[in-house]
């Protein structure tokens, strides 16, 4: 595979990761869930929602990584990036909905799903090679 198209795999990757990753989260936390929070949730809620929010996230890392080729794993750091950056300006602006434990603990769930989805993608036996 040339470097043109290994760079076009990667970006197209990342954009997909990235938009797959925030549609499925905002799904999961706020259409599903109706505004998922710490403070107003109950306890049945809360687990089924941060469920649900690290199974997006599985999920975008496992389709972000059957674009490229299994040993690429640039979009993956990126969009790891992305959610680190999202969790500083958060705590930043304070946008939070409940404690800082519960909301970093959510971010630090959202690295670990995307990172099982591409170890998933890569133990996928039609993955590409």
């Amino acid at each position: 595979m040339n470097l043109r198209t290994r760079v076009m795999l990667t970006v197209l990757s990342t954009a997909v990761g990235g938009f797959s990753l925030i549609l499925y989260s905002t799904i999961s936390k706020d259409i599903l869930f109706k505004g998922l929070s710490f403070c107003s949730s109950s306890t049945q809620e809360l687990f089924l929602g941060t469920s649900a929010f690290f199974l997006s996230a599985v999920v975008a890392g496992f389709i972000s990584t059957l674009i490229v080729v299994k040993d690429n794993f640039v979009p993956l750091f990126f969009l790891s990036f992305y959610v680190i950056c999202k969790l500083f300006v958060f705590t930043t602006c304070g946008q939070w909905h409940g404690p800082i434990w519960f909301e970093t603990s959510l971010n630090v769930s959202h690295l670990g799903g995307l990172w099982l989805g591409w170890y998933g993608a890569v133990k996928f036996p039609l993955a590409p090679v």
